[in-house]
């Protein structure tokens, strides 16, 4: 849209002492001091110099054809200054005036034209360049101007006809395939660049970023475009914005959306069947996370299972089942459950921080070298997330998990006191009793006197390390300084930090064979009579 002032010198300016009241000054200087404003930007301004311009110039006896053209000149630079504060109606109304001054006045018939494009007014502007091609036929801007009106009709009319043609993806909106909906945003883009206050194909652009995946930008235009009044009550507007807020996680204000369009008009089918599908969705995760709460984790998977089955389950909703099943399996320490809920999550919300980190724990929780490294790799991405985010707190947080995950990576490739009693880093003092206990049993020694040589070497060595495991792992001071990285070796060194020679072997500590009999008499099981070879 035109939007520069009309600078052309029509008359000669009068020399002032330059202290003139302003009520003295002629339309001629009104006119110098709105071009004055204009040109630094102050459009307020200039649009008050330009009113009193034309006032000053309106209130003379009788104009000449000389004033008609002055006064026409006044209305068109008011016209660019009230266009650049977006004041549409008002440019119009001034370029009308302007036309009726001078009703070839070829620059007004071109700046409203424009503004009418800019707003969408396609047919009305079509009608302004033909009164001005009434003055001027052969106007070659006026004719290509004409001709790219009838291209944005078209390219409005091809990008409707792509929306169009729903597929049967989304039982509850129907939408148009990927390629047709980035053909039609192409368009619909395209139209914008020339009618940027056209606000009739906003609703099919939410559409066509809805269908894209792109919800996270449709959604401020929909707000944007709610809080006008043209569309407070567009059924299919409040229908687009409430699957975008359910893609983004948010069922009950999707559920209050649905509602509205429901009360408007009770019989909207897809509102209504929308509606209907997100209140079963929503009473089996409440039934889900009521059991959570109730450390009844069986059932809450149970329910989060059966959410996750039902047609309305997609998106972030999805993303946030998948997390919160994953929570209760933790809770169940069925880490290879975790893990698949958590990376099931993660392919509707790579960047859903949560997810990532619970991950990471089970990782750590199995404890073997490929585990260890993931679990790194994802403490990775979530610091990269996170200082993204700007948050130092969160990145301090994950900067200590870091180094803990590669110290257990580095245990992993070494002695792995989990992995010989075969228990989870979060096993409880009774799992590691009893699994220290079956353990020790198979690989006494004695049981293993008419074996080979190399049998009885292998069974001895177990042993061994079965013993230390288990004088490691039921001492929570040990167990806590083997955690944090300190070697075997110095578990008993009040001042050990982590680090040091590694593991070669334990320099102290209890006879296995002492260990095993003081466990089986806590045990209530005997223990005497075993002995190395």
């Amino acid at each position: 849209m035109e939007n520069e002032y009309d600078s052309e010198e029509i008359f000669e300016s009068d020399e002032g002492s330059g202290e003139e009241f302003l009520d003295e000054l002629s339309h001629g200087d009104h006119k110098e001091n709105g071009n004055t404003a204009y040109k630094s930007k102050d459009y307020r301004g200039a649009l008050a110099h330009y009113t009193l311009a034309i006032e000053t110039l309106k209130a003379e006896d009788e104009l000449c054809a000389e004033d008609k053209k002055l006064l026409a000149t006044y209305y068109n630079n008011r016209a660019a200054a009230n266009s650049m504060i977006l004041k549409y109606e008002d440019v119009i109304s001034d370029c009308d005036e302007a036309i009726s001054v001078l009703p070839n006045f070829m620059k007004a018939y071109v700046r409203k034209a424009k503004c009418q494009t800019t707003l969408g007014l396609l047919d009305d502007a079509m009608i302004t360049y033909n009164k001005a091609l009434i003055h001027d036929p052969n106007d070659a801007p006026i004719i290509r101007s004409k001709n790219e009106l009838n291209t944005y009709k078209r390219r409005f009319e091809l990008a409707l006809e792509l929306l169009s043609k729903t597929t049967t993806s989304n039982p509850y909106l129907p939408l148009p395939s990927q390629r047709d909906a980035n053909q039609a945003l192409q368009q619909i883009n395209a139209i914008l660049l020339a009618a940027s206050n056209w606000k009739e194909p906003l609703v099919p652009k939410v559409k066509c970023l809805i269908t894209l995946g792109r919800v996270n930008e449709a959604y401020p235009l929909t707000t944007s475009l709610m809080r006008l009044s043209q569309f407070k009550h567009h059924s299919e507007l409040i229908l687009l914005r409430a699957h975008i807020l359910f893609a983004q996680g948010n069922l009950d204000d999707a559920v209050k959306h649905l509602r509205q369009i429901l009360s408007m008009d009770p019989d909207h089918a897809l509102a209504f069947k929308f509606h209907k599908a997100l209140r079963a969705l929503g009473k089996r995760k409440e039934e889900a996370d009521t059991n959570y709460k109730s450390r009844n984790y069986d059932a809450a998977i149970k329910f989060y299972t059966e959410a996750l089955y039902l047609d309305a389950c997609t998106g972030m909703y999805r993303a946030k089942l998948f997390f919160n099943r994953a929570s209760a399996y933790a809770n169940l320490r069925k880490h290879s459950e975790v893990i698949s809920d958590c990376s099931e999550a993660l392919r509707y919300d790579n960047e859903y921080l949560k997810a990532i980190l619970r991950r990471a724990s089970s990782y750590l929780c199995i404890g073997g070298e490929e585990e260890c490294q993931k679990a790194i790799s994802d403490y990775t991405e979530a610091m990269e997330i996170a200082e993204r985010k700007g948050n130092e707190d969160m990145q301090r947080d994950l900067k200590k998990k870091l180094q803990q995950a590669q110290v257990q990576l580095k245990r992993s490739k070494q002695k792995d006191f989990y992995k010989i009693l075969n228990v989870a880093r979060d096993a409880s003092d009774s799992e590691i009793k009893k699994n220290y206990r079956k353990a020790a049993l198979k690989w006494h020694p004695d049981r293993h006197a008419n074996s080979t040589d190399e049998k009885k070497k292998e069974a001895e060595k177990l042993f061994r390390d079965i013993n230390l495991a288990y004088e490691v792992l039921s001492d929570p001071e040990k167990k806590r300084k083997y955690d944090s990285g300190v070697d075997v070796e110095d578990l008993d060194n009040p001042h050990a930090g982590a680090g040091g020679h590694g593991m070669q072997g334990h320099g102290g500590g209890i006879d296995p064979n002492v260990l095993f009999q003081m466990f089986m008499q806590q045990q209530g099981g005997g223990g005497g009579g075993f002995h190395f070879g």
